[in-house]
């Protein structure tokens, strides 16, 4: 129609042209000739306009597909009625495949941020962004350079290559998988570190290798201690009788020996039953805990113990309403254990400290207890966990290996960091609603 209408315009003004000559050649109608000149030059200045109109019109659209947003023709505009229904469609069916891509980049950032791993992106002049919410969670705050992921504790992973696999320690004393990748986009090169959490993972899997080891060993050692036990017991009352018929002979040693040997192989046996229980735990009794009340228990029982010592002790529990699913005894026994090791890290501290928080962080329940005590060193934090492994003199390196076994029990997890400015807080995380299988 476009064309159509400028054809019958154009052939109007040469029509008119025609008879304009016509009539000044032949017939000298001078006035008439003006008159027809008229109507042409007018015909002309509509064709101009109608052409611009149409003009503008084609320039609105492809200006709005160079800008990204796509006018629609004006409708109260004569004419170009198939030119605004052609635009029209087009800006719709563009519209509709603009959306598609956003929304499917708005899917895929949406899962990135539901994802646990931390994902990480470094382009080629070191500019750092963080790809989604687990890894500004875990950063904590803003980064920009590659530089700054040093802060993270692992320095590593600036220097980690795309195919490397590694397994770091950040400066929180979490333990993650750091892998690397490269890939192009936007005509950049872009390397890609992701960090997923295997403490948990890694715990389990030690913690099943020592419970198995032990259970071996406690066999072993029982299997051998039990006839030594057996025989000593036997022989001391015919050793008993002998002595006492001749009390200054050299069987009195002979029985001052067998009661050694008696005495150590019951200590034995016994040392072997407490350490067989690690590798015995019975699976938790699950039930619906109220926070509030289980830390309320925790201050009954434990607060006079903590007070008479002038350690300043303080609990809370965020939000008050806070449930979670688990065996209330067996927590209980955790809890007590780190109050207990706080109690002793803080015996040469001028301002002794204690603080018990149950909250939920990250749709998980934590429950961490934290002093300011002396700490613990870098060897001690790899270490604290690890069966028969203590700090302390005369101490049995069980209650913190028992206490990751309940957490496990409980499909979570027991970490130790560094509590700021001073002393340790231990951080036991149990999933709101855990498996029942």
């Amino acid at each position: 129609m476009f064309a159509v209408g400028i054809g019958v315009r154009a052939a109007l003004v040469g029509a008119l042209a025609f008879a304009i000559l016509e009539l000044l050649a032949t017939q000298h109608l001078y006035a008439t000739a003006i008159v027809l000149s008229a109507i042409a030059a007018l015909l002309l200045i509509d064709l101009a306009r109608y052409v611009s109109r149409g003009d503008r019109m084609l320039e609105r659209f492809v200006e709005g597909l160079a800008a990204g947003e796509l006018e629609r023709p004006v409708r109260g505009v004569n004419g170009f009625a198939r030119l605004r229904g052609a635009i029209d469609r087009a800006v719709t069916a563009l519209d509709a495949a603009r959306v598609r891509p956003q929304q499917q980049i708005d899917h895929l950032q949406t899962l990135i941020d539901t994802v646990p791993v931390a994902i990480i992106t470094v382009d080629e002049t070191g500019k750092v962004s963080l790809a989604n919410h687990a890894a500004r969670r875990l950063a904590g705050r803003a980064m920009s350079r590659v530089e700054h992921l040093g802060t993270l504790g692992a320095e590593s992973l600036a220097q980690l290559a795309p195919g490397q696999r590694r397994v770091v320690r950040l400066a929180s004393g979490q333990r993650m998988l750091a892998s690397a990748a490269r890939f192009s986009a936007a005509g950049h090169q872009l390397r890609v570190i992701s960090l997923q959490s295997i403490g948990s993972e890694l715990d389990a899997v030690e913690t099943q290798a020592w419970q198995d080891l032990l259970r071996v060993l406690a066999h072993e050692m029982m299997n051998s201690l039990t006839p030594i036990s057996s025989l000593a017991e036997s022989v001391r009352p015919l050793l008993s009788a002998a002595v006492a018929a001749e009390p200054d002979g050299r069987l009195r040693d002979v029985a001052d020996a067998i009661d050694v040997i008696a005495r150590r192989s019951t200590g034995l046996m016994s040392f072997v039953e407490r350490y067989r229980t690690m590798a015995e735990l019975p699976p938790p009794a699950l039930e619906l805990l109220s926070g509030t009340d289980f830390i309320h228990r925790i201050d009954q029982l434990m607060r006079p113990t903590l007070e008479a010592r002038g350690i300043a002790y303080s609990s809370c529990v965020e939000p008050e309403d806070l449930t979670v699913r688990a065996d209330g005894g067996l927590l209980e026994q955790v809890l007590i254990n780190l109050l207990h090791n706080s109690m002793e890290a803080l015996s040469a501290t001028a301002d002794p400290q204690i603080e018990v928080r149950c909250q939920v962080r990250d749709e998980q329940c934590t429950i961490s207890v934290s002093d300011n005590g002396k700490g613990l060193d870098s060897e001690s934090l790899e270490q604290i966990f690890v069966p028969f492994f203590t700090t302390k003199p005369g101490g049995s390196g069980i209650g913190l290996s028992l206490a990751r076994q309940i957490a496990h029990a409980h499909h979570g997890q027991i970490e130790a960091a560094a509590n700021q400015p001073r002393g340790a807080v231990f951080t036991l995380t149990l999933p709101e609603t855990p498996p029942t299988g």
